[in-house]
């Protein structure tokens, strides 16, 4: 069967074998040459292309001349002495453009019940053996193919889903990685998008208000800055200083100099100095100059393991902001469990004080929705689609949307970058002859690459100013803050949300402004976290979603808002449980035959509805679950939020 149909997250995937590519890992060493395959092979008239190294799998792609071939080459390499694991290519949607190769390894969660005696009985059926449990998602294990499996490790994944012991399996999918840039201090007056006031080009005002929020803080070294990409020149003199780099990783070798290896490694270079460049002098200044940096070098391709890796190794070092100007290649890659699990970990237990990373993700540079349709092509853009993850999008010079700026309702906020018509972004470049324009600096840089480490440097401020906020306070205030550009009829809805730029563009001034407005004068707080789920809710089933609330807070104020899609809500019974343990029946089986819920609950307008959490603790898991009580009307849970005043 040359197409499959899989659970990834909440939603089903395509895959489809690539009719001419295998992928193959050696006991020992690798195979990166025709030369070292056919060794393998012992058969030196196979006429294969390496066309990748798959470093997170220690595996080799390599495509043949002639696709009738491929099956008896992997044959061949399978009874091959030296080989471990060979596998088929697959392309997701039929896009070939941007495979993925299976690991070797899945991810399993077993239902509530299932004793460890079960779940090793299970595993064994399908020659699979325990690698890790993942303390972040419950029930939950990686593990790994043996020479007793007798399937690949999607036949397995879908075998294993249709058990009744089993909540869900995944196949470890190894992906490419697409880097998010748009291509095409004595140059402070160049960085438009620190401050501006106008000029050909330009629209004056259309920057992040940099200088008045400097009169606030430039940044501290006790905040670092997590920067994941592709490598970073440390010698360049704007990312260098006393204190400037903390705990350094490259993920690519397996050691602490992420340095470019490749002669493309050029993009974490420049993300790096749009954050974080140092003011001494010369050259050019981050947003948040005197901040810590937290280099760490990923590859070109990512798995559910390298992804943990990344994630994990800025908790184990306490990075405060974590910024991705990257996604997978695939336009449609919903995240696996592992990979929603590991960045959920960060956002809510990561930093030294436990208050979590704010993570930024670019929102990409393809004109399309972060979750949708564009020409018949499925968009599911599942990092930046993260619930806890600001999604970052691109305004120009002139203070519009960039062209290429994905866009829909998940954006978070928008921060200034390239476009057309519009001017680019001066940043710094690897030393000398290599990097973008062989010199130390480029003056072309630009997409969600440029605006997301410009927002991860607005929040590298706000924690300098006051490390104690959680990343969900942070976030908040980013989008509270934010300038509305773009004020034409209709642009932002009724909470103040576009879906071309978000909350709006961020403005570091008001940003330090608000949080020394708060200093003085203790100011009652509103932190609204919102989960878009787009969950089915089965016939005659229930559901559960559940938001952590990060604050350590009493409730003065509380909201509960849904929206559910449904063709007869009279069915529906949904019920909200506090931290505390207080469930509250926000509905039951009322509004007849009726569509869809989409209702807002507040304390203010039903006290006795709400009033048991007045004066109770907000921190911890708020669950709500939907039941669907009666048989034939289905639907989905598209979203639902709480918003806490305390």
């Amino acid at each position: 069967m040359s197409t499959m149909k899989l659970k990834r997250g909440n939603k089903e995937i395509t895959l489809k074998k690539v009719d001419d590519q295998f992928a193959v890992r050696l006991k020992q060493g690798a195979a990166t040459t025709e030369q070292e395959l056919n060794a393998v092979l012992r058969q030196p008239n196979v006429h294969s292309c390496h066309i990748s190294a798959v470093e997170p799998a220690r595996m080799d792609v390599f495509s043949l001349s002639d696709s009738k071939e491929l099956e008896h080459t992997m044959d061949a390499l399978r009874h091959a002495e030296e080989s471990e694991v060979i596998s088929h290519v697959y392309s997701l949607d039929d896009d070939k453009a941007t495979p993925v190769v299976p690991t070797g390894k899945l991810t399993v969660q077993f239902k509530p019940g299932v004793n460890n005696h079960s779940q090793e009985q299970i595993l064994g059926d399908y020659g699979l053996e325990f690698v890790q449990a993942l303390d972040y998602l419950p029930r939950t294990y990686s593990v790994s193919l043996t020479q007793a499996s007798t399937m690949n490790p999607l036949k397995i994944a879908a075998a294993l889903e249709t058990r009744d012991e089993v909540e869900t399996a995944e196949a470890d999918l190894a992906f490419e990685v697409a880097l998010k840039h748009q291509p095409i201090d004595s140059l402070y007056a160049q960085q438009w998008h620190l401050s501006n006031s106008g000029g050909p080009g330009l629209r004056s005002g259309a920057d992040v208000k940099a200088e008045p929020a400097w009169e606030f803080t430039r940044g501290s070294r006790d905040i670092s800055i997590c920067v994941m990409d592709d490598g970073f020149d440390l010698n360049h003199p704007d990312l260098s200083g006393a204190g400037k780099i903390v705990s350094p990783k490259d993920f690519g070798d397996n050691d602490t100099s992420p340095r470019p290896v490749k002669r493309d490694d050029n993009h974490g270079t420049a993300c790096a100095g749009v954050a974080v460049a140092e003011e001494n002098g010369s050259g050019v200044i981050g947003l948040a100059p005197l901040c810590a940096l937290m280099p760490v070098r990923t590859s070109g391709w990512l798995s559910d393991d390298s992804v943990e890796a990344l994630f994990q190794h800025a908790i184990d070092h306490h990075a405060d902001i974590i910024s991705c100007s990257w996604a997978a290649a695939s336009w449609n890659f919903p995240l696996s469990i592992r990979m929603t699990g590991i960045i959920h970990k960060a956002a809510t237990e990561g930093r030294r004080n436990k208050k979590g990373c704010v993570i930024l993700f670019a929102a990409g540079n393809e004109n399309r929705p972060l979750d949708g349709v564009k020409d018949g092509r499925i968009s599911h853009q599942g990092f930046a689609l993260h619930p806890d993850v600001l999604a970052v999008a691109a305004s120009n010079s002139l203070d519009q949307k960039s062209d290429y700026s994905n866009f829909g309702p998940e954006l978070s906020v928008c921060a200034p970058s390239s476009g057309s018509p519009g001017k680019r972004i001066v940043t710094t470049d690897r030393l000398g002859q290599k990097g973008y324009q062989g010199g130390d600096f480029t003056f072309s840089f630009g997409g969600t690459s440029s605006s997301t480490p410009l927002a991860a440097g607005l929040a590298g401020l706000i924690l300098s100013f006051n490390e104690d906020l959680t990343a969900a306070e942070v976030k908040d205030i980013m989008q509270k803050t934010a300038d509305k550009i773009d004020d034409r009829p209709g642009e932002y809805d009724g909470n103040g949300h576009s879906s071309k730029y978000g909350f709006g563009r961020i403005n570091a001034e008001r940003a330090l402004a608000l949080l020394a407005a708060k200093d003085e004068q203790s100011l009652p707080r509103t932190l609204f976290m919102e989960h878009r789920v787009s969950k089915p809710i089965p016939d005659q089933g229930s559901i559960d979603e559940e938001i952590t609330f990060p604050v350590a807070a009493n409730i003065t104020g509380f909201e509960v808002s849904v929206n559910i899609t449904h063709t007869y809500r009279g069915d529906l019974t949904l019920i909200l449980k506090s931290p505390s343990g207080t469930e509250i029946i926000l509905h039951q089986d009322t509004g007849g035959n009726a569509q869809d819920l989409i209702k807002s609950y507040r304390m203010s307008d039903e006290p006795e509805l709400l009033g048991a959490l007045s004066g109770s603790a907000a921190q911890g898991q708020w669950r709500l679950t939907v039941r669907d009580e009666l048989a034939r009307d289905v639907g989905v849970l598209n979203k639902w939020g709480i918003a806490v005043t305390y």
